[in-house]
């Protein structure tokens, strides 16, 4: 797998474009790939916004390696504040592993045949709990921060999606399942900016490899 960093220059006006509309951020992100990928390959990204900083940080996984050097927006003047970084990733997952993650998602719960956005956070918790159960982890509330950045909007404010990151330790209790989690994502709305699950490279074997300075390196 490979993973992708863009710096976006949160001032400039195409960048605005896509940062306000994930339909948008998602043409730009998939136009570093072939139009033809693989019907199983997931590109997954997410959106990191700091409002202290001038940039606005986009984090791209994927099976195939992209081409930043043609894709449709960041090769514009101005819209990225430092070249683009790829790197290669093989995650060697096995059972009981420790691992620091984040995840931005769209938990939702079904009923009337329509999803409803989850914004309890005993619920939310339960979600994370549940996709855990499905995806091969396990996770201490104790050791599980919410955080809330708020909507997404798609289509010029005709999508709404609502988005939760959930930041903290997991242990992998299966490790095919997990592995199976960290390359296709978690959740709904994968196209738009939801379901990458990201953890550390290299990754760690025990809670305090996972919370060693070197985990993030």
């Amino acid at each position: 797998m490979f993973l992708s960093q863009l710096h976006i220059n949160r001032h400039h006006a195409l960048a605005q474009r896509d940062l306000g509309d994930r339909h948008e951020l998602h043409r730009t992100v998939l136009s570093a790939f072939p139009k033809q990928i693989s019907a199983d390959e997931r590109v997954l990204f997410r959106l990191e916004i700091d409002r202290r900083r001038p940039c606005a940080i986009v984090l791209i996984q994927s099976q195939t390696l992209p081409n930043w050097g043609t894709s449709r927006r960041p090769n514009e003047p101005g819209y990225l504040l430092q070249p683009p970084e790829t790197r290669a990733i093989q995650p060697q997952i096995k059972d009981g592993m420790c691992l620091l993650f984040r995840l931005q998602s769209n938990p939702t719960v079904k009923w009337d045949g329509k999803r409803h956005a989850i914004f309890d956070d005993d619920r939310l918790i339960e979600w994370l709990r549940r996709k855990g159960e499905a995806h091969g982890f396990a996770v201490d509330p104790r050791h599980v921060r919410i955080v809330k950045p708020g909507k997404a909007y798609g289509k010029r404010g005709r999508q709404t999606w609502h988005v939760v990151q959930f930041d903290g330790l997991l242990e992998v209790v299966g490790a095919e399942a997990f592995a199976s989690a960290l390359r296709d994502g978690i959740g709904s709305a994968k196209a738009f900016g939801c379901g990458l699950l990201s953890v550390p490279y290299p990754l760690a074997e025990t809670v305090a490899e996972a919370y060693s300075p070197r985990a993030w390196g």
